[in-house]
């Protein structure tokens, strides 16, 4: 019985998985109601200060200082169902129903008649993941719970040359922190598994750099141009934490040799990637109380090929965890009518997956999206309130033959999320 090469083998496994959390599918593009309303569609007709997220040479065109306050509650709910030969037809899995809640806080104002700045904070990338029945959820081995957590910072200086063209550039900050569980099995003789490990991998909030570009022109009378990219940023995490632990099995022989094989707990390095970002967008103004918008989005997810782990006391269990991600399109149509106090807004979008079917997890089950979104906005005095419904349809994604871990199956997915801003 050669444990010690199994729980090593599981535990390295347990710290190989957080940076799948890096997907499209867990990209948070919802940073402001009015642009969500219109499904995003907002880099060549952004009008309030959310415009430091999709287009922030836009700034120039508003109106006095603003700021804006929001946030968005976005529920999941995921299901698996096994294949042959692992873990079978017949077995299905239910993640527990996720709520989360990322914010976004937007202040921008003028610097004279040509010079416009924003500062804006919000969470660009987000993952929470728990399956049920953790003890007995037979992707176990793989992930029981994880979450990411992001926080960015970002300042973009705006100027307009003239009335018809903005330029704009700027910096960011983006601070990472991950936290990831699984727990390791040994098939004994009656041939079920039982749990002899369990593994976390967490960091502290880590800062990477990056910056931003954009612009806005009015090439024709009644169209906007818009254009934004983001650049790629890399997290390196030399201060996280790997700790192992052992889980009695009631069996004297199997929990020595537990013991003898359980990796020390330990700091590990890896770096995670977060991928540039290329938009374009054309609005249309047909008449004065109305916009459509077509953007196109382009990801950098190839940047995340592979993740590197170092392991401080271990060297033999350093080494890198194929991904080969590929690059990820959306394409997002909005409209956007407006009344003197009131404002109705549609869209749809399409989001295609960016992780092959060999690196679909119960980590993170990506696959392509379709979503419609519905919104609505009020006027007071000084004051806006702007609100919106998300319906985010998850293509069913099956990894049959293909998975690298072992674990095939078909997992479907449905998300909502419901948001609104307070603008003044």
């Amino acid at each position: 019985m050669n444990t010690t090469r199994l729980v090593r083998a599981l535990a390295v496994a347990a710290l190989l998985a957080p940076a799948a959390s890096l997907a499209a599918g867990y990209s948070i593009y919802e940073q402001g109601a009015a642009a969500l309303g219109m499904a995003g569609a907002y880099v060549a007709s952004a009008h309030d200060a959310s415009a430091q997220f999709y287009n922030p040479a836009a700034l120039t065109h508003l109106e006095g200082n603003q700021l804006l306050l929001g946030g968005t509650w976005v529920t999941t709910r995921t299901s698996f169902a096994g294949v042959a030969p692992f873990p079978g037809f017949g077995v299905t899995e239910e993640m527990k129903g996720g709520s989360f809640f990322p914010p976004t806080v937007y202040w921008t104002n003028h610097l004279g008649p040509k010079w416009a700045y924003g500062v804006g904070v919000n969470s660009p990338f987000g993952l929470g993941v728990e399956w049920k029945n953790a003890d007995r959820f037979t992707g176990r081995e793989i992930v029981t719970q994880a979450t990411l957590q992001t926080v960015n910072g970002s300042f973009d200086l705006a100027w307009a040359p003239s009335d018809h063209l903005s330029l704009a550039a700027g910096a960011s900050a983006l601070y990472a922190k991950v936290e990831l569980n699984n727990i390791g099995t040994f098939v004994s003789g009656g041939g079920q598994p039982v749990n002899v490990t369990r593994a976390k991998l967490e960091s502290d909030l880590t800062p990477g750099y990056g910056f931003n570009l954009a612009a806005l022109a009015n090439p024709w009378t009644n169209w906007r141009l818009g254009l934004s990219f983001k650049s790629r940023v890399t997290v390196n995490v030399d201060k996280g934490r790997a700790t192992f632990m052992q889980i009695a099995s009631g069996d004297t022989a199997l929990d020595r040799a537990v013991a003898a094989g359980l990796p020390a707990s330990q700091a590990v390095k890896t770096q995670l990637e977060f991928p540039s970002s290329f938009t374009w967008g054309l609005a249309w103004n047909p008449m004065p109380d109305w916009t459509y918008e077509i953007d196109g989005v382009w990801t950098g997810w190839s940047a995340f090929q592979k993740l590197p782990l170092t392991f401080a006391k271990q060297a033999s269990l350093n080494r890198d965890l194929i991904e080969d991600y590929g690059d990820q399109y959306q394409v997002r149509v909005g409209a956007e009518h407006r009344s003197e106090y009131r404002t109705y807004r549609a869209g749809y979008y399409y989001d295609q997956a960016a992780a092959p079917p060999e690196s679909v997890t119960p980590l993170l089950p990506d696959a392509s999206r379709h979503g419609a979104t519905l919104g609505f906005g009020t006027v007071h005095g000084k004051w806006a309130i702007d609100v919106y419904n998300l319906f985010l349809f998850v293509e069913s994604r099956s990894t049959e033959s293909h998975g690298r871990d072992g674990y095939d199956g078909v997992y479907k997915s449905y998300v909502n999320a419901l948001g609104a801003t307070l603008a003044y």
